[in-house]
Order: C-alpha cells, then structure tokens, then sequence
C-alpha cells in the first residue's frame, strides 16, 4: 500500500511540475507573440516615414527640373544647371534636350568625360527623353561606371519636359539614397536592412550607411531566393503599406542574423509614374530575447520549489526505467549471442564454402571450408578466387547482382570452375541476399563442391550400363561365334579344293575375302568377351622398351600405308612393370591405332616412356584432330567411337582403359581440338608391385 501511495505521489508531482511549466511556456508564446506584433507595427510605421523621406527626396529633384526648365524658356538654363551641379555630389551632370530629342546645352560635374562619353548614358538619356513626354517624371535604370574605373557609381537619370523643354538630371544613387541611412549593427551581422523597389521592379539593397550595394541585387523572378523574399518583394509591387513576417532562410539571404525577422514597407509616390516602394528589414532577435528572458524568470520563479520537490521522483522512475531497460537489453543481447553463436557454428562446420560480400561485393569473411583451400576475403572476387577465370567470376557477379535486383536466393546449378586449383570443379553456387543488411554484408555466396557426387553417379550409372552391355555382349559371342567357326573352317576346306591359276584366282581371291571378313568378326567378338569378363593378369617383368617395340612391328604396314610417322622413344634405364604382356600389348595397339587413325596423311605420333616417382608413364602423343570437349566424357564409354560406320567398334579404348585399371593403374586424356591428343597409361613398377602384393598377403 505504501509503495502504491508512493507511487501516486510521484506521479502528482511530476504533474505538478509539468503543469507549471506548462503555463510558463505558453505565457512565453503569448510574450513572444504580443512583443512580435508591437514590432511589426513599429516596423510598418518605420517604413512608412522612410516612404515619406524619400518622397521629400524625389520632390525635392522634381523641384530642380522644374526650376532648369522655367531658366530654359528664359534663356538662363546655364546658370541654373551650373548651380546644381557645382558641388558634384547628388547632380553628377545635366543637360537640355530640345523637342527632337538633341543636347543643346551639356553641362557635367563629372571628374572625367568617360562615364558622359558612354553609350550606356546616351541610350539612357534617349529613353528618359522619350519618356518624359507629356510633363511626366522619369527615371531610369541604375546606370554603372565604365569596369576600368575605380569604385562603383550608382547614377540615375531623372528627366521631366518642362515647356518644350526637357530636363536631364544624372543623378548619384549614392547620394540620393543616404536619407534612407539605418544604424549599423557594433559587431557581426547588421540587425537592419533597407531595400527599395522602383518602378521597372528592380530591386536595391541599402547597406546601414544607406550606400547602395547593388544596383540590380534582385529580381522578382530570381528562383534562387527563399519563398519568403519573394513574397515580400510581390507584397512591395502592390504598392501598399504593410509588414510581414520572414523566416530564419529568408532574414540569412537578406544578411541579417539566422533569426526571425520582420519587414515593414510602403509606397513612395512619384506622381505621374509608376510609384516606388521601400522596406525596412530587421531581425526579431532582441524581441525574441527579451520575450524569453521574460518567460523563463517567471517559470523558474514558479516552478523551483515544485522542481525540488519532485526531483527525488523523477530520479527513482528514471532509476526504475533504467534497470527496465537494462534488463531487457541484457535479454535481447543474450538471445541475439545464442542466436550469432549457433549461425557461426553451422557455416563453420558444413562442408560448404560461404563467402560474406559487401553491398561494394567486396569479400569480407568466408568459411573454414574456403580458408582450408585457400580462398581468403578481404577483397575483390578475382583476389578472392585467383584460380576461376574471369568468365567464371563474371557468372558468380551477375548471379550477386540478379539476387540483390530481385531480393531473393537465386541459384545455378552444374557451374564448372576453378576454387582453389586450375582442376574444373563442378560446382552449384547460390547468391542469397539479406533482407536486413549489414555494415559488412549484403549478400552471402554459397559454393558447393558437387564434383566427386557427380563422378560417383557417373560410375553407377557407367557401372549399370557396363554390367547390362556386358551380360548382353557375352551372349552375342556365343551366339554368333560357333555359325561364325562353321564359315570360317567351310572356306578353308573351300580354298584348298580351288585348282590353281587364273582360272582359280576369282575364286580365290572371294574365299580370302570372307575369310577376312570372318577374321573381323571374330576380332570384335573376342573384344566383346574380353570386355564383358576380364581375363586374369599373367603378370612377369616386362620392359618398357620391349613392349613398345613389340606394338610399333605389329602397326608399322598400317602406319605406313596410312602415311603417318611413328617415333618411339623408350630408354633402357626405364625400370620394368609387373605386367600381362599380352593384355598391355592389346592396350597399346589400340592406342597406337586410334592415334594413327586421329593424324592426316603426314601426320606424326611419338611415343615415349619415362620414370613418375614409384610408376612408368607412358605417352603417346598425335597432331590429329583433337577430341572435343562434349565427347571428352564419352570416350571411355563402351560403343562410344567418333569414326565413320563399319571402321571401328568403340570398344577398343574402353578395354583397354579397363586392362590398365586391372594392372593397378590409370588412364589419362588431354586433348586440345585442331592440335592433337596425349594419352598417359601409368603403371607401377615391378619392384613396386611386387613389395603391394607381398603386403597384401
């Protein structure tokens, strides 16, 4: 009870001291408001005595142009015009034009001829001159001196047609202006500012001197004027008394402090033209002050007695909130830690490459799985993936890049590339972006390595159709090889009961045919029982160099007539293999073949033999025609052969490959299309296989 009583009497006080300063505050909007008004009206009634100064200004030139004009019809303008330009100070010159618009009296003040000399000033007077017709009062645009004269001039012509007359006065803006001269601020920005609007709107700003400081400073369509400037300058050209209100921008771009100011302003009348109109600016700076100040007297007097008593309160509930807070955060902290830990854990453990990209796809981390083949982050892709080639690279960025325009996982399954070795891997990437990214990821880029499971189904699948293909081959031979013994012995017993000579050679010479022919048949049935169950290895040291040998006079006529060069090259220090000649012969046979079939006439095949570590390698390299990258895979497939109809079986490289694979070995392929195939058999060495066996045993 006594904690809820508390609690109630907390809450009281700090109603009570919000309501307190409540009331302070609005009494200080009221202040604000109240001192604002009393300045805007003094602002207004500012303008409109400055209005009535420079309307004596005006008069007062109004009065010398009349005065020149009467002088004119009594034949003593000189005198007079000489009197008002004398001091050459508000009259820069003055002149007489007659009603054709000619000078015919010229009298300057000015220090030099330059200025009177110039086009702009004779434009000027022709165009005042024009105007001024009909007793009318004229002035012109603020004209400039010459950009090679030093310090600027603001001068104006006012003219007026006095009987037949007219009356050119060239006028010092400077000069004219200085009524209009305000206060200037002791230090920092001016708190007041004069502008004056004329008749053809354009705009002069007075400095607190009055000295004009541009001439044309502002134009009612300048866009680059705050909205604020502009409606007071649209305010002015309706040319009634008024005052406004400006914002902080607008009081900046007319040079006053960042601070509310106020502008009052008022028409000055020029009787028969277009009236001017002239606004005093000034900042609200010393009325927002002294409104505050005010303010917040009267809520400190008020409210320090309440803001002691309820200090306490306030220091127990924030102290309360806090531990809220804090308790809260800690849980939210903790969870988040499990949830980071357990994330960390999973990409570090799988067997998976993960790389973290930025939204720049700067790598920023990756996994261990990546760090263990040597893909680091810390930079772009390419040094991220030194080994992939930039077509490759290029797949996995436009992958990234697809991701993130879509904004959710996209995949591409079977990519061949290189990670971390120049071997081609078959690889599915994913490019999985965050919906909430991070300073340091955007986007994560999963690599799976699916190079040996793809391999392994391969070999099933190649294991399937081999054991089919097998089962279906051995009883083909069967079938096929007893009609074929009958033919074969048939045309024996035929041959010899042929006479001889020419009457015999036709016959003769048909029975060798289908002897052949049988002979062919029979080779491709042997293959197809020799593939269909592997013959056991009678396995003695055999040498390198012999077995080549061997193979190379069995080919030479078909190399020969197939115009192909044949090189062997097996040195005598090759140590010998534990092998089954007859079974390695038929290997290189068929290697020897293909390559003499893959060469055009004048083609070259070289085989070598040599030493790899505890194995002999053999190669046998062609400059034919190349195998291409589809049938790279097929090769060793059974019936699989890239030769016309009727010239080979497709068995041959898939025996022998399977002879090798059976002696303990391993078969390779490289090839490159248009220049040629290299084929490496690696057997062990006797000595080598001889030391296995015995450990097996």
């Amino acid at each position: 009870m006594d904690v809820r009583r508390a609690r109630k009497l907390k809450i009281a006080m700090i109603a009570a001291v919000v309501l307190v300063f409540g009331l302070a505050y609005v009494d200080l909007l009221r202040e604000q408001e109240r001192a604002l008004e009393d300045f805007t009206a003094e602002q207004k009634t500012l303008a409109v005595a400055l209005a009535s100064t420079l309307q004596s200004r005006v008069e007062s030139v109004r009065h010398d142009l009349q005065v020149a004009g009467a002088a004119a019809r009594s034949g003593s303008a000189e005198t007079v015009l000489r009197s008002l330009v004398a001091d050459g100070k508000l009259y820069r010159e003055a002149d007489v034009l007659d009603s054709s618009g000619r000078v015919t009296l010229e009298i300057p003040a000015l220090a030099d001829r330059r200025m009177a000399d110039s086009h702009a000033l004779r434009d000027a007077r022709a165009i005042a001159v024009r105007d001024a017709r009909g007793g009318r009062l004229t002035v012109t645009a603020p004209l400039r001196r010459l950009p090679n004269d030093a310090g600027p001039e603001h001068l104006r012509i006012f003219a007026l047609e006095v009987g037949g007359h007219t009356i050119v006065l060239l006028v010092d803006g400077d000069r004219f202006f200085e009524a209009l001269s305000l206060p200037a601020a002791a230090e920092g920005r001016p708190l007041m500012r004069c502008l004056v609007l004329d008749d053809e709107h354009r705009w002069i700003e007075l400095e607190p001197a009055g000295v004009a400081a541009s001439a044309d400073s502002w134009r009612l369509d300048d866009d680059r004027l705050p909205a604020d400037v502009l409606h007071l300058f649209e305010r002015m050209g309706t040319f009634a008394p008024g005052a406004v209100t400006l914002s902080r921008e607008a009081a900046e771009a007319l040079g006053l402090d960042r601070r509310l100011a106020v502008a009052g302003f008022a028409p000055v009348s020029l009787a028969e033209s277009r009236p001017w109109s002239i606004a005093v600016v000034a900042s609200a700076k010393r009325v927002r002050d002294r409104a505050r100040v005010g303010a917040w007297r009267l809520g400190a007097a008020t409210g320090v007695a309440s803001l002691l008593v309820a200090l306490f309160g306030v220091i127990v509930t924030r102290q309360q909130r806090r531990s809220l807070q804090l308790a809260e955060q800690l849980r939210l902290a903790s969870t988040t830690a499990a949830l980071r830990e357990r994330s960390e854990k999973i990409v570090e453990a799988i067997p998976i490459g993960v790389i973290a990209l930025d939204a720049a796809l700067k790598v920023t981390s990756v996994n261990p799985y990546l760090l263990d083949r040597h893909v680091v982050g810390g930079g772009t892709l390419e040094q991220a993936l030194p080994k992939a080639t930039v077509e490759e690279r290029a797949v996995l960025s436009a992958l990234l890049e697809d991701a993130r325009a879509r904004r959710r996982p996209v995949e591409r399954a079977g990519l061949r590339m290189r990670l971390a070795s120049d071997e081609l891997r078959e690889v599915d990437a994913y490019a999985i972006p965050l919906d909430r990214p991070l300073p340091d990821t955007d986007c994560f880029l999963v690599l799976h390595d699916r190079t040996e499971m793809r391999m392994l189904e391969r070999n099933l699948v190649r294991a399937e159709k081999l054991a089919t293909i097998g089962t279906l081959a051995a009883g083909v031979a069967h079938e096929i090889g007893t009609p074929l013994g009958i033919i074969s012995g048939r045309a024996e017993q035929l041959l010899q009961r042929v006479p001889e000579g020419e009457a015999g050679e036709p016959m003769r010479k048909g029975l060798s045919s289908v002897m052949a022919q049988v002979d062919k048949v029979s080779t491709t049935i042997r293959q197809l029982l020799d593939f269909a169950r592997a013959r056991p290895i009678e396995a003695i040291a055999v040498t390198p160099t012999h077995l080549l040998e061997t193979a190379g006079a069995l080919l030479e006529h078909r190399f020969h007539q197939a115009k192909v060069a044949l090189e062997l090259d097996a040195k005598a220090a090759v140590p010998a293999i534990l092998a089954d000649p007859g079974q390695l012969e038929q290997v290189f046979v068929n290697l020897l073949m293909n390559a003499a079939d893959a060469c055009p006439p004048g083609g070259h095949v070289k085989v070598t033999a040599a030493q790899r570590g505890s194995r002999v390698c053999f190669e046998v390299v062609d400059d034919g025609c190349g195998i291409s990258a589809e049938h790279m895979t097929a090769v060793l497939d059974p019936f699989f052969t890239t030769k016309k109809r009727g010239q080979g079986t497709g068995l041959g490289l898939t025996i022998a490959a399977d002879i090798v694979k059976n002696h303990g070995g391993a078969l390779e392929i490289d090839s490159v299309v248009g220049r040629g195939t290299t084929i490496r058999v690696l057997l062990p060495m006797a000595k080598e296989a001889h030391d296995r066996t015995s450990a097996g045993s």
